[in-house]
């Protein structure tokens, strides 16, 4: 793709369309002219903490609607220059996608939402054109009926975004209605909002990611790791999760020769590092095995990192895993004390945490646990517990939140969400709202753990400090990829010499 098409472009005066509304009443409107019709996809995601995330959705996104005929562009933050509105201007789009990845960055200590971006950005582009205006992503997926409303935008896609976005923008081009197109959300002739039922799940991938040399090459100098997808789905049933709403629970596996096909395509692109994104790697051993066989194969020149589920990996697999190219793991462990995993909805114990962690540690795989404090079950002795259990654990870093997030679609919403409360879904929405397990509050978890952090170099509690983030910057410049929490506790530790 070349800079012109990452909207690296300056652009004119824009042309007044605010008297040209489209209809949105489910009849279909303004399209294409030949072929497919343009589309501009916008990526709206800013947040940088721990690095900024490349838009692999995105990508995925891009790729299905190229196959499909359409023109596409993409504007992203990193990789263009000029405003949104000046590329816009430049392309003249049939339709504008704009991607909301995530609804806040779910720490109840320091809650930051991103919904208002995406409504100030539609708010920005209605009166710059007539193209539709589609919202998606993730984000979206979680809370579609009051982001559509909140954003005022015409349609929205709710989960997989290649089959559902390909065949409504086509829809819109024909002039056909969208009222039966599973996974659309749209407004009727009155403005009343409609969530269409999802789209089945697919029994596997539907495309392959376009991925851009110059995104790449964006987000691998702002310290990204770029994301290589395996699987979709997760059976899991994590009280708090929204993975599988998003995914659905039925797992869909790529071969492993075509992820070694991708990564290979990476690699000739320059990059050296990924992030496997599955929800969990390793849903079943067999995918596992046939995905690192595949890159032994490939003798691809790439290390990677992902999810574990700490249950169920024998010390073989993981040396597998390691022969491959794994360099770090990272475990969704939430706790170490096992009447609060059960009530969080985990399916493993703290006997398997502590012994996946003593094989990762002996074969040289640098790995981390996300811990989260107050959930359901959680008790002050439970706390104690689970920081007594960590300062045994050898090598571990550790993530450390406050409260569960609640999302629509999950246990976790039945239990303390509108059903409980009276409240409306939207209140959910705007001011993040978490679960606090009485009597422990976010006041005395972060006094706490911010104690243990002081004298455990090993720890993060909520983002990494400015200070760790303006360093690891420099070492990314250094040439070092990867996560760098790794060199946190040596930052850490070097800062409290210091001072």
């Amino acid at each position: 793709m070349s800079d012109e098409h990452m909207c690296q472009c300056r652009a004119g005066n824009a042309p007044d369309v605010s008297e040209t509304r489209i209809q949105t009443d489910g009849r279909g409107s303004r399209g294409g002219g030949g072929g497919g019709g343009r589309v501009l996809l916008i990526n709206l995601n800013r947040y940088e903490q721990p690095y900024p995330v490349y838009p692999l959705g995105l990508s995925y996104v891009d790729g299905a609607l190229r196959a499909a005929g359409f023109e596409t562009r993409l504007w992203d933050s990193y990789a263009g220059r000029g405003t949104i509105e000046e590329c816009l201007d430049a392309f003249q789009p049939d339709f504008v996608g704009l991607s909301l990845r995530n609804i806040d960055n779910a720490q109840s200590h320091n809650p930051l939402s991103f919904v208002r971006d995406l409504a100030d950005c539609c708010g920005r582009l209605r009166p710059r054109t007539r193209a539709p205006l589609i919202v998606g992503g993730s984000g979206f997926s979680v809370f579609p009926k009051e982001l559509l409303e909140l954003t005022g935008a015409d349609y929205g896609v709710q989960g997989e975004g290649e089959t559902v976005l390909v065949e409504l923008m086509a829809a819109l081009r024909d002039g056909r209605g969208v009222e039966g197109l599973p996974g659309v959300a749209w407004r009727d002739a009155e403005g009343a909002t409609h969530c269409n039922a999802r789209l089945a799940v697919q029994a596997g991938f539907t495309a392959e990611p376009a991925h851009d040399p110059v995104v790449l090459k964006a987000y691998a100098a702002h310290g990204s790791l770029i994301g290589v997808q395996t699987q979709r789905g997760c059976p899991l049933k994590c009280c708090y999760c929204a993975y599988p709403l998003i995914e659905g629970r039925r797992s869909r596996f790529r071969s492993g020769p075509e992820v070694a096909e991708e990564m290979s395509r990476l690699a000739a692109e320059g990059v050296r590092y990924t992030f496997v994104v599955d929800s969990v790697f390793n849903t079943r051993d067999d995918h596992v095995v046939e995905v690192c066989e595949a890159l032994i194969k490939a003798g691809i020149d790439m290390e990677w990192e992902c999810f574990l589920r700490p249950r169920g990996v024998s010390r073989e697999l993981l040396a597998l895993m390691r022969r491959a190219g794994l360099r770090h793991v990272e475990f969704g462990s939430d706790s170490f004390c096992d009447p609060v995993l059960a009530r969080y909805g985990k399916s493993f114990t703290y006997d398997d945490v502590r012994r996946i962690s003593e094989d990762a540690a002996a074969l040289d795989i640098k790995y981390s646990h996300f811990l989260i404090f107050g959930g359901p079950g959680e008790t002050p002795e439970s706390v104690e517990e689970t920081l007594r259990r960590a300062e045994t654990l050898p090598g571990a870093f550790y993530f450390a939140t406050i409260g569960m997030r609640i999302y629509p679609g999950t246990a976790l919403w039945e239990q303390a969400g509108p059903g409980a409360t009276g409240e409306r879904p939207e209140d959910f929405l705007g001011v993040p709202r978490f679960y606090l397990e009485p009597p422990l509050t976010v006041e005395s978890l972060y006094s706490r753990l911010w104690k243990v952090r002081e004298n455990a170099h090993n720890w993060v509690v909520g983002d990494p400090p400015p200070a760790f983030v303006a360093t690891m910057e420099k070492l990314r410049k250094r040439g070092i990829r990867g996560p760098l929490w790794e060199y946190i506790e040596v930052l850490q530790r070097y800062a409290g010499a210091k001072g």
